[in-house]
This record gives structure tokens, sequence and C-alpha cells, in this order.
């Protein structure tokens, strides 16, 4: 009687510690068999799928919800029959969690046994909504940067070319060439549009944080 205790013990630990583990993560954890029934999940995906659907799931549940939810039969449906053909791919997926655009990067691996025969599917989500943002950070200021480009290499350039055409029409010679009042006034004028155009830039540098 002890010897079996001993035996038995030792699994049933494994599996508590197993299902401890796979609970423990924030990342939604779930297997799939080719039936699209679910044979575990951690309680991060049950969230994730409520977030999605309203519906709760649960280990032994169709995965799909028998069709019951459109929107998110339709994102999934293609996932699941690609992983079952023995295709091993990530997409992304995006939801609206309280108001708030989310979006996740989802994996699907197909589980093979030794035959090679494709028994189930293991997948596994990861919430990427910072990294989208950072991305989109960073999408923003190369557009910024390409703006201050076009600034610098046009807009600026005509004044510039403006005012060096004015400076060798000026009379060294006779300052008092009543011409020279108005290429200063010229250069004047010019002057002002390329602070106006300064500024500008000055103000996109500041606000994508160059």
């Amino acid at each position: 009687m002890n010897n079996e205790n001993h035996d038995i013990a030792p699994i049933a630990i494994d599996e508590q510690n197993l299902r401890a583990l796979i609970n423990n993560t924030d990342d939604p954890l779930w297997l799939v068999d080719v039936h699209h029934n679910v044979l575990e999940c951690n309680e991060a995906f049950r969230t994730w799928v409520h977030h999605f659907t309203g519906r709760h799931i649960s280990k032994g549940d169709n995965v799909l919800l028998n069709g019951e939810h459109k929107i998110y039969n339709d994102k999934f449906e293609m996932c699941y029959k690609l992983a079952l053909s023995g295709s091993n791919f990530r997409t992304v997926e995006d939801m609206v969690i309280n108001g708030v655009q989310h979006y996740t990067s989802v994996t699907f691996k197909p589980v093979i046994d030794s035959s090679g025969r494709v028994t189930a599917v293991s997948c596994f989500a990861r919430d990427i909504t910072e990294h989208r943002k950072h991305l989109f950070r960073i999408e923003q200021q190369n557009a910024a940067l390409r703006e201050i480009a076009f600034i610098e290499s046009h807009r600026i350039r005509g004044p510039v070319a403006t005012i060096l055409g004015l400076e060798q029409l000026y009379n060294y010679t006779d300052l008092s060439d009543p011409m020279n009042k108005e290429i200063m006034d010229g250069i004047k004028k010019m002057g002002l549009d390329l602070d106006v155009i300064i500024r500008q830039v000055v103000k996109m540098s500041n606000e994508i944080g160059v």
C-alpha cells in the first residue's frame, strides 16, 4: 500500500505543478485536438476568449464555440485548419478591451506523434500592444523626419538661393545706390521667411524628440 502511494504521489505532484505553472502566466496557453476540442488551457486563455466573445470556455469545450460567434470563428477557424494540416505559424489579432485597442501575437504549432500524424495544436498568445504602439511611434517619427528633410532640401533652398543672388547684385562700390535698399529689403524678407521655416523645423523636431 505504501509502495503504491509512493508511485502515485510524484505523478499527482507533477500534474499539480504543471497546472500551477500554466495558470501563473499572463500569456494564454491552450491545446486543441483534431476535433477542435480544448484538451488543456489556462486561466489567461479563458479570460482572453471571454474578451473576444463574452463567452466562457473550459477544457472539453469546442475552441471555436461551435461557430456561434462569427467574428471569433472567422478569425481562428482557418488558423486551426492550417495548423492541423501541419503548418507552424503566427498571426497577429486585434481586439478592443474596455474601449482600448489591443494586439495579440498568436502562435499555432501542430503536435505530431511518433508516426508523423498531427494529433493536436499547441497554441500560445502574447500581448504585443506596447510593441505595436512603439512601432507606430517610430513610424510617426520617420514620417516627421522625412517631412523635415523635405523642408530642409526644398523650402530652405529657395530663400537661401534668393539671398545669395541678391547679395551678388549689391553695389559695394557705391553704397548710396538706390537699388541697395531694395536688395537689403529683399534679403530681410527672405531672412524672415527662413526664420519661419526654421521655427517650424524646430517645433517638429521637439514633437518627435529629436
